[in-house]
């Protein structure tokens, strides 16, 4: 299924932050970002579960600071949105002071419909989903543009540790028999490497996201133009 709100977008790398990793690397969040985009990444998402408000607002900030530079010194005409991993008032007081942020929101987050009282139509809005009920349970929000969901976020394919407490691998069947029941964009999640992107060129998600494997590398925008690659090609 395609998105017409995502056709400006090279959606093929979706990269999320993790603040600890970067650090660990030698890097800030907005380094990392930055080199990221440089080397192909379509979206950046922002998380850090364990930042204050304040300080997620300001890492936001720095975020959209960082893929702005990277366009420009990189000549990348597209446009690369940036969400905010489940902060919805934090997202909802940067788009008020007229900054372009984007929400992401897990099944026991603010749920869909609040997000889009607090942040109107415009934004895009992303969504995990892991089985057939929550998939077919985010039809009901709307079409897109008009209150709906715009990507869902499924995993994870393999076992991670990036996330606390997440579930053993879906694999790669159980992953396309997800895709197969979506009306909505399909990015997959969960211990995904050059390698295994490539697994996932034929599945048709619309994208695969990475953490660990930017996050800690030893240069983000080698890394990034491998995942890159390895999933269009």
């Amino acid at each position: 299924m395609t998105n017409p709100r995502l056709s400006d977008i090279d959606a093929s790398l979706y990269f999320i932050t993790d603040t600890k990793m970067c650090e660990q690397a030698g890097r800030t969040v907005a380094q990392t970002v930055e080199l990221a985009v440089a080397g192909g990444a379509g979206i950046v998402q922002v998380r850090d579960k364990h930042a204050t408000d304040d300080t997620f607002a300001t890492l936001t900030l720095s975020v959209l600071e960082a893929v702005e530079n990277a366009r420009h010194t990189n000549n990348i005409t597209r446009p690369v949105p940036v969400f905010v991993n489940d902060r919805v008032k934090v997202a909802a007081s940067l788009i008020n002071d007229g900054h372009d942020v984007h929400v992401h929101v897990g099944q026991d987050d603010t749920s869909v419909p609040q997000v889009r009282e607090l942040i109107g139509n415009t934004p895009l809005i992303g969504l995990s989903a892991n089985t057939p009920e929550e998939i077919e349970a985010a039809r009901v929000h709307g079409d897109f543009g008009n209150g709906g969901v715009d990507l869902l976020g499924v995993g994870p394919v393999w076992d991670t540790a990036t996330k606390e407490g997440a579930p053993a691998g879906l694999g790669v069947d159980t992953l396309k028999n997800l895709i197969a029941t979506s009306a909505i964009p399909v990015f997959a999640i969960g211990g995904i490497t050059a390698e295994r992107a490539a697994q996932l060129k034929d599945t048709s998600v619309a994208g695969v996201c990475v953490v660990s494997a930017i996050c800690l590398a030893t240069d983000p925008q080698v890394e990034a133009r491998k995942i890159h690659h390895a999933f269009q090609n």
